[in-house]
């Protein structure tokens, strides 16, 4: 399992523990990280965020915590200790985490390298105790894989995963399916410049035994691939030529390392927030729809009309910039 454990303004991943690991095991962990020990942690999972009341040898997956689940971690004062704790001359410190054993912060930077974050343009909507908020994808032609895997480095192994799928199933991925031969449909996908779509999305649904949602900004809809099949759920935004990512952040500065982006699929509070997002995306026409537009591609300047033309453009030329205007 892949869990981040968020203390303070800081994050820590935690890869060495699997679903039958038990609480206590997670908490001793934590303890490696932060120097404090498991009577005296508090630790809050899910969206919107609630403590883990589980026993210490309940097993993570029985108290609820899912892989790449984000653990909220608070340290406890002395006061809230069971009554048979021992004198206060033996108690174990509260002192704050010495420094050293977290992260350097020079370190920190690095993570925005997965994400094109436009500071200044955050669009984000309350919620609970956090907020729902949208994560821009870099404009590279991977910005599907990148809003449904969130990490730079997967990208060509999400193209594989696509890639092996068609090649082990020509029943269901047929040369009419895809719209061409199915060899070349996989040398298509496995390049760089090449968009995903509702293929790509299906597919990696099925891999993760995870439902995706994808909002089209424009007009609301919601596309849901694996609906009913799966007890997760992520979403994605689609504003026509481009998809990025819904996250849950405890904070708006907070570091997107701490975003929380797998749901339950009965959350309709979240849903009715990603909506909301969508909404706000609409009212700032951050959207461009080549089928109604007419627009320029931004790196060479090149007047385009309709989706294929830009499609077309995006293939010969590998670029991705594209502007709307008017005639």
């Amino acid at each position: 399992m892949k869990l981040k454990v968020r203390v303070k303004d800081k994050g820590h991943n935690i890869t060495d523990l699997g679903e039958n690991s038990k609480i206590i095991d997670l908490k001793r962990t934590i303890q490696t990280l932060t120097g404090v020990p498991p009577s005296l942690q508090e630790l809050k999972v899910g969206y919107p965020p609630r403590i883990c009341n589980a026993g210490d040898h309940e097993t993570l997956t029985s108290a609820g915590i899912q892989n790449g689940e984000v653990i909220i971690f608070t340290e406890l004062s002395e006061v809230v200790k069971p009554p048979t704790a021992k004198p206060p001359t033996v108690k174990p410190p509260t002192i704050n985490p010495p420094p050293t054993i977290n992260p350097p912060a020079t370190n920190k930077p690095k993570k925005s390298d997965n994400y094109n974050l436009l500071k200044n343009e955050i669009i984000s909507v309350p919620a609970n105790d956090g907020f729902v908020i949208l994560r821009e994808m870099e404009d590279d032609n991977s910005c599907l894989f990148r809003a449904i895997e969130r990490s730079k480095n997967e990208v060509q192994r999400l193209r594989q995963i696509v890639i092996d799928s068609i090649k082990n199933d020509p029943i269901t991925y047929s040369d009419v399916f895809l719209g061409r031969p199915r060899n070349e449909y996989c040398s298509w996908i496995a390049q760089k410049n090449s968009w995903g779509g509702g293929i790509e999305t299906s597919i990696l649904a099925s891999h993760y035994k995870t439902e995706i949602c994808s909002v089209d900004v424009k007009t609301g809809r919601i596309d849901r691939f694996g609906q009913g099949k799966y007890d997760q759920r992520v979403y994605v935004i689609y504003s026509g030529i481009h998809y990025d990512s819904i996250a849950y952040t405890p904070l708006l500065n907070a570091s997107p390392e701490f975003d929380q982006t797998i749901f339950s699929p009965s959350d309709e509070t979240f849903l009715t927030a990603v909506l909301e997002v969508a909404n706000k995306m609409r009212q700032l026409h951050k959207y461009t729809y080549t089928t109604d537009f007419t627009i320029r591609c931004d790196q060479c300047k090149k007047g385009l009309k309709g989706e294929q033309e830009a499609l077309q453009h995006a293939t010969e030329t590998g670029h991705t910039n594209f502007k709307e205007y008017e005639i």
